[in-house]
């Protein structure tokens, strides 16, 4: 059967951009409330969209100013954070160029997305883009993919999605896609193994020979 799509996580499967996150809304939640957090404080808040746990460090007081200031840091500091994964142009570019259709569905604000692919040049290669201010229910819920499928006309039999996550694997095992955990993510871990996702892949260009024609 002819691959039909390919759906993409973006954290740790496209670009590492989550310390860039954390030191966002660590300036943020300081610039507007004087309050410090650690790192693992942080992380520990980790879920929700990011433009939400903005508001919830800041006990939902300053919801009218805290997601444009934790933008600002985000965008203002991304060079010197993020940087594209090695491989993730050529494996796109693969991917558009053969004709199969191409989607991202990460559960990261529209806002915060916008700004990554915008910034690593990718915006163009994707034919639909779904983050977590169009869906009601995270991952592992297969809400996403599911909405990705629709919006491609793609069949989830001979479609896939990548990402780094536990909730990855088990939101595309829900939706009936093949997972790809993506091993060269910072995030990723061996042990995830152990949930049998379909492919488990150290470099990006191994997806090449999956999926080429």
């Amino acid at each position: 059967m002819k691959n039909n799509a390919v759906i993409f996580d973006l954290d740790g499967t496209l670009a590492d951009t989550i310390p860039l996150t954390i030191y966002a809304l660590k300036k943020a939640v300081l610039e507007v409330s004087g309050k410090e957090y650690r790192d693992e404080e942080i992380l520990n808040e980790f879920g929700p969209v990011d433009i939400e746990i903005i508001k919830k460090l800041l006990d939902y007081k300053h919801d009218a100013i805290a997601p444009d200031v934790y933008i600002k840091y985000f965008e203002n500091s991304f060079n010197d954070f993020v940087k594209p994964i090695e491989g993730i142009g050529s494996l796109l570019e693969f991917i558009k160029s053969n004709g199969i259709k191409l989607g991202l569905f990460t559960g990261r604000s529209r806002r915060t997305t916008e700004i990554v692919l915008e910034k690593l040049g990718f915006r163009e290669m994707f034919d639909i883009l779904l983050t977590g201010d169009d869906t009601t229910r995270p991952k592992p819920d297969p809400e996403g993919i599911e909405r990705a499928l629709e919006l491609l006309s793609a069949d989830k039999e001979s479609s896939f999605y990548v990402g780094d996550f536990d909730v990855d694997i088990l939101a595309s095992r829900a939706a009936g896609v093949k997972s790809v955990l993506a091993l060269w993510a910072s995030s990723s871990d061996d042990r995830l193994n152990e949930l049998k996702p379909d492919y488990c892949l150290r470099n990006p260009r191994e997806l090449i020979d999956i999926i080429s024609p």
